[in-house]
């Protein structure tokens, strides 16, 4: 089975993603308080957690054609 698949079929992925979305979307010390209970619940739900935060580094990577490790782009001025 590959990655895709596993997230996409795995119910504690999505819940860690949609937490993940909605703190992101709005931040809110309810939201925050949600998502730490709900990693408190399981150990599972860390990994998931750190699986969805992996997919969202990775999306901006590529959205932004960097590398990790890669220097951020210095754009040259006339001075």
């Amino acid at each position: 089975m590959t990655s895709r698949h596993r997230f996409s079929s795995d119910p504690t992925f999505s819940q860690a993603w949609r937490l993940f979305r909605e703190l992101h979307d709005a931040p809110s010390l309810e939201g925050a308080e949600k998502l730490v209970m709900w990693l408190g619940r399981d150990a599972t739900h860390v990994r998931a957690l750190d699986d969805a935060l992996t997919l969202w580094a990775l999306a901006g990577a590529a959205i932004t054609g960097s590398r990790p490790g890669d220097e951020p782009i210095q754009e040259q001025t006339l001075q």
